[in-house]
């Protein structure tokens, strides 16, 4: 079967001599006269100049960066001996609370550190995180999930 009587067959595309040349006012849209309507209507964009940061990056004292990282810091220590200490089954749960009692004072540290962060920094991110994680901690202990 030869693909002209698929296409040009009776039911098909008439054969036409002007095939590949556009249609000239047959009612009908001229793509070209638009396309070129639309590139001689388009202003040329603004050059950029200066980028400006989305987040005004305010200073911050240095020791109030280095105490929020040492906090941060002694929470993880904290929470990495409450773990070695939940590990070691010859410890009671009464014996955890000293863990927990210090977890409890470095996430108070920590909150008192991020308050004095502006928004967004990364540093309060961080203490953020360190912070929530060492709450649920001691949380869980306090609730009795420990014991035995």
């Amino acid at each position: 079967m030869k693909i002209d009587d698929l296409l040009y067959g009776p039911q098909g595309i008439k054969k036409n001599s002007t095939a590949g040349k556009p249609a000239a006012s047959s009612g009908g849209v001229d793509f070209q006269r638009l396309l070129e309507e639309q590139l001689r209507g388009v202003a040329p964009a603004a050059p950029v100049n200066d980028v400006v940061p989305a987040i005004p990056v305010a200073e911050v004292a240095p020791g109030l960066r280095v105490e929020g990282l040492s906090l941060s810091e002694a929470a993880i220590e904290d929470l990495e001996s409450f773990g070695a200490a939940l590990e070691n089954k010859k410890i009671s749960t009464a014996e955890l609370a000293p863990y927990v009692d210090a977890m409890e004072e470095k996430i108070v540290g920590m909150l008192s550190v991020r308050e004095q962060l502006p928004p967004g920094d990364q540093l309060g991110a961080l203490l953020d995180r360190v912070a929530t994680v060492t709450y649920l901690e001691a949380a869980k202990y306090r609730r009795g999930d420990y014991s035995a």
